[in-house]
This record gives C-alpha cells, structure tokens and sequence, in this order.
C-alpha cells in the first residue's frame, strides 16, 4: 500500500495510468483473445500434420502392396509356370527341365524385384518343388535334399482356401530385426493356387514380401513429408517404430515392443480397432492412425500405420507463440506508456510549477512568482498564488519580529521562573545555614575573649591553638557563605566543561543541615575518576536541589536518602538519587513532570520544580527517568553524556557506597 502511494504520488503519473488502462487493456484483451484461439489453431495443426502423415504413408505402402498382386499374377501366368503346371502327372522326362525353367524365372524375377525376400513354387501334393530366397544377398535355390512336404502348412491351406484365382496374405513375422539385412526377412507371404489349361489346381505358387519397401515408406522424408511413421500389427507388435531412438524393439536382447507397453489402454483399443482415426484426448500425445489390409476380403488381418504429436512439441510450439506475443505486448506496453507519460506530463507540468511555488513559500523564499499562461483554471490559480505570495511577504517582516518579541519574553519568564524557584530554595536554606553559621561565630567571640583575657595577663603560649580553631572556623563560614552564594547566583544558560561531583557536593553540604535537623540520614557516593560533562552549572545546581529537596520532602525521620555518581556501562556519567519515603503511585509518576502539578499541601510548592529540573536536562541533550512505588521509595536517574576531551576528576574519598 505504501508502495503504491509513493508511485502514484503524483497527478501525472495517475493520467499516465488512465490513459495506459484505457490504451492497454483492450491490447491485452485482444491478444489474450489470439492467445487462446492460436492454442486450439496449434492442436488443431498438429492433429492434421499426424492425420495427413498416417494417410499418406499407409497410402504408399497400399500402393506397394498392391504391386504384389500383380507380380503374383506375373509369376503365375509366365510361360514357365504354364509348362510346368500342364506336365502330365507322375514322372515325367521333361519335369526336371521345366522345373529348371522356372528355376531361371524366379531368379531372373528375384534379381529385378528387390523387394521380395523369396518365391516358391509347391505341387497339387504340397511337395515343393522350386523355393528361392535371399540370403546374405545372394539369391539361393533350395536344394532337393531340403525340401519338404508343406500340404498342411498355413500359407498352403490358406491358398487352397481361396476361390479361383484369389490371392492369400499370410504375416511371417511380428517385427523387423534391423541387425539383418532387411532383404531376406519375409514380412508378408502372398499365396496362391496355379491352374492347367483345363483348369484344374495344379499347385500353390508364393512371393514373400521383404520389409525394404515399406521401411523406406515409412521412414524416408523429403521437403513437403518431413515426419515418420509407425507400423504395428494388428496385435500391437511393433514393425517399425521412429519414435524409439535406440530402436531398442529390434534387439533381439529385449522382448518383442508393443505398444500397449506405452500407450493407455484407450488409445490401444482405438489404434487396434481396424479402423481409421484422430485421437486429441490423450494427455501426452495427439494421434492418427490408418488401418492397412494386406488382403482386403480378410478383416482379420491388418497392420495400422500410425503417428504422434507429444504435447510437449505441442506446448514448445504454444510457448513460442507466448514468447512472440509477450514480445508484441511489451513493445505495445512500452509504445503506451510513453505516450501516456507524453501526454499526461504535457497536461500536469504547470501543476508542477503550482507545487514548486508552493514549496517555495514553505521555504520563506516569499520572492518567488509564478508565469503561467495556460489560460485555463491552472492560470486563475497561478495569479491566487501569486497574490497571497506578496501578502505573506508584506506580513512576514512583522511577523517575525512579533515571533522574536515573544520569544524573548519567554526566555525572561522562563529565566525568572528559574529565579524564584533558587530564591525560594535559598529561603528554606536561610535558616540552616544561620544556624550552621551562628555556632562557630559563637566559638570565635569566646576564643576572642580567651585570647584577650591571656594577652593581660602577658600569656602568649596558649595563642597558636586558639588562633588554629579561629581560622578552622573561619574556613567553615566561609565555605558555608559561598556555597550559598554559589547557588544563589542569578540563572544563566551557558554551558561549560564541569565536575558533576563538584555540583552534588556543593548542593547537598548546603541541604545536610536541614536534613540533620529533621533526622534523615544522607549518604554520599561519588564515583571515582569520573569525566567532566558539558552542563548548565547554576541549572544542574537547580536539579540536583530540587530532587533531593522533593525528597526531603517525602522522607520522614529515620529515613535516608542516597545521592551517587559512577561511570555507567554505557560510557555515561550517571547520577543516581534515592529515598526511602513514601513512594507514588502510576497516575502521579504520569504527571510529575508536569508544570504547576504538585500532591502538597496549598502553599508547601508551587509545581515547577521537577518540570524546571526536566526542561534543564532536556536542553543539555541528556536522559532523565523516575522509578517509584508506593511505600517503597523513589529513585530519580540522570545520564549525561562526558565532554569531548573532557579531563578526569578524582575523589580521594569517597562519602559512603552509594544507593541501589
């Protein structure tokens, strides 16, 4: 909240704002609005990229399947086959030759047609008579020795099954061993029944479909058909698999791969359901697939060509069109706001020279004029200004004057106040120091009077004593007079390097007196070595008396009061003053320091002293605190800080060990 109160601190700045809201949020509106339709565009895009690549790679490979049933035709209907097919049964001479033949054919074939692994040639029996394969890219002919009878083999049954000249497709394998050529790995073989001239079943004719061709199919890319695609059986078993790096499905090390290994459940059923399809509710991919039929008339068998768009791509591709329009957003923000600035500055400067103007008064530079020449409400306003700026000026010269008039007067009052409250003071100590000072005044007449009667009788060896309590005497009246003269000099406010010790000794030798004849003890504790502290001496004279009289005041006899000095830990001179009277109260210690506030009785104080005493302590930059409860006493403390360079003040003897 405060942040913002200081960034929108100015009139300018809250036009700028306006303007900006009312410029941008449609901007951010629109773009949002693009945002979300760019996000279905980009998922729509990636589910016609997979659709359009499943279509026409399973198209392709359609194609190539197609082609079989042509080469099948072919074989079948070569002059080869004819012969062989037309030779009467049993042994014959010239089958050896016409198996030859076609033994010529079939190479010659195989050598052209490279996407066949082999083709083989059985009798109405289910003898095979000529089988050529591919191995290590050689074509080889099956010996005679190695030949079998395949009467009940799939691919035999399943040929004699169809009608007529129809074409059999029969899977030879589940997945692709990319470790091998792929030449000699029959994929699909296409069977079908040969007939003679008076048609009749003669024999089952073969080609095997290599995986070459629909490898390439499946995995050549070019400019306009840039992605791969995948090849499952109708059971999920991988053929071709682009999207595993490793190709780990084609090591022979690893179980065969299928795809309901990573796939959800749903996504395998749609996949393998023999239809055609879009799958977008898949979490991590978007999916296509086509289903191809290597024998049309047989629904049971199928492969399903397939592709899929990771979401991820999806949100990189989506993250990148956020990037594009962050980019367009910020430099339509930064085109805003400095416009907005422009503007909204070019309408608020002048409120600008209306706050400097103002300023300006605060600072009493009351010279200043403003030059506006807008000729709008902001120019009426300029000429206000200016015509209450030369009337502060007019009034500023006796204004001061009165302001300094009063303030001396203050100061007198003050000073005064400070006057009577020592006068007062100097009144109660009028007749303690009387009579302090009347008993060695009577001790002097009568050493007087000794020393006259001695000087008749012409004794002068009893004078020395005598005249040594004469001048001790003396010495004590005089430094009873001047203490007293000390503390009754007039107030002053200068402040000078001095001895707290000196302050607190002079004060309380002069309230000793009282304190003896009423019966409260003193006890003195000056710290040693103390530093000297930049005070008000007559002021903290004032102090010092006013709290220890306040506790005279409060302490019956018997009691005492404690007065002490010492160096605190924080480098502080510190000065410490107790009693054991009677204590006050929270609601008195809120109001002690209050002028005219007093619990005496009418005409026993007039309130000012502790408010004088805090004003003093105030003024000299230092700290004053109070604790006090009822029946437990009250302690004032007072910590000033020492002079710089102050020199150190030592007290040979210290009076007592001090209050705690």
């Amino acid at each position: 909240m405060v942040v913002l109160k200081v960034f929108f601190n100015r009139i300018w700045k809250k036009l700028a704002l306006a303007f900006l809201t009312v410029t941008f949020i449609p901007i951010v509106y629109f773009i949002h609005k693009n945002l979300v339709d760019a996000r279905a565009l980009v998922a729509d895009r990636a589910a016609d990229t997979v659709l359009l690549n499943a279509f026409v790679r399973s198209r392709d490979i359609e194609s190539t399947l197609k082609n079989v049933y042509q080469d099948v035709n072919y074989l079948r209907s070569s002059m080869a086959v004819e012969f062989l097919v037309n030779q009467p049964g049993g042994k014959s001479a010239k089958l050896p030759y016409w198996i030859s033949l076609v033994e010529k054919e079939f190479d010659l074939f195989l050598s052209q047609k490279i996407a066949y692994a082999g083709a083989g040639f059985l009798d109405e029996y289910g003898d095979e008579k000529v089988i050529f394969y591919r191995s290590q890219g050689n074509l080889v002919s099956l010996p005679d020795k190695q030949k079998h009878n395949r009467l009940t083999s799939k691919y035999y049954v399943e040929a004699a099954k169809e009608h007529d000249y129809g074409v059999a497709a029969i899977p030879m394998r589940t997945s692709i061993d990319l470790k091998e050529n792929l030449f000699n790995q029959p994929l699909i073989r296409y069977a079908t029944k040969v007939f003679d001239r008076s048609g009749r079943p003669r024999g089952v004719l073969y080609l095997d479909l290599n995986p070459l061709r629909l490898y390439e199919k499946l995995n050549q890319t070019t400019v306009d058909q840039r992605r791969k695609a995948a090849m499952v059986t109708n059971t999920g078993g991988y053929i071709n698999d682009p999207f595993d790096s490793l190709q780990s499905w084609s090591d022979p090390a690893h179980p065969a791969k299928n795809i309901a290994q990573e796939f959800p459940g749903h996504v395998v059923a749609q996949i393998l359901s023999g239809r055609n399809g879009v799958i977008t509710d898949d979490a991590d991919h978007i999916f296509a697939f086509r289903a191809i039929y290597p024998q049309p008339m047989n629904r049971d068998f199928f492969y399903v060509v397939f592709d899929r768009y990771p979401r991820a791509d999806l949100m990189r591709e989506i993250n990148k069109l956020k990037e594009d329009y962050l980019r367009g957003l910020l430099w339509a923000l930064a085109l805003c706001v400095a416009v907005a600035t422009v503007v909204s500055y070019g309408l608020t400067r002048n409120i600008g020279k209306l706050r400097a103007g103002v300023d300006m008064i605060r600072r009493k530079v009351l010279g200043h004029r403003l030059n506006i020449r807008s000729g709008d409400e902001i120019e009426a306003l300029a000429r206000a200004y200016n015509t209450m700026a030369e009337a502060l000026q007019e009034y500023s010269g006796s204004l001061e004057k009165k302001v300094e008039e009063r303030s001396q007067h203050i100061q007198r009052v003050e000073r005064q106040l400070m006057q009577a409250e020592k006068l007062a003071a100097i009144g109660f100590l009028a007749a303690g120091v009387a009579h302090e000072v009347n008993n060695p005044i009577s001790i002097l007449i009568t050493r007087l009077e000794l020393i006259k009667k001695e000087l008749e009788k012409g004794r002068s060896d009893m004078l020395k004593k005598d005249v040594d309590v004469l001048l001790a005497h003396s010495i004590r009246i005089g430094r009873i007079a001047g203490n007293l003269l000390s503390f009754s000099r007039g107030a002053s406010t200068e402040v000078t390097d001095a001895s707290l010790n000196e302050v607190v000794e002079r004060v309380t030798s002069l309230l000793e007196i009282q304190l003896r004849r009423k019966g409260v003890a003193l006890d003195l504790s000056l710290g040693r070595d103390l530093p000297a502290v930049s005070i008000n001496v007559p002021g903290m004279e004032q102090v010092v008396y006013n709290i220890v009289y306040n506790a005279y005041q409060a302490t019956d006899a018997g009691g005492a009061i404690s007065v002490a000095t010492r160096l605190d830990d924080e480098g502080k001179v510190e000065l410490k003053i107790g009693d054991t009277g009677c204590g006050m109260d929270e609601k008195v210690l809120e109001h002690i320091f209050e002028p005219f506030f007093t619990t005496k009785e009418v005409g026993s104080g007039t309130g000012l002293g502790l408010a004088i005493s805090y004003g003093i302590i105030k003024q000299l930059g230092a700290l004053m605190n109070v604790k006090s409860a009822p029946g437990e006493g009250t302690v004032f403390t007072i910590q000033l800080v020492p002079a710089k360079g102050a020199a150190i003040f030592k007290v040979v003897e210290p009076a007592g060990e001090g209050f705690q």
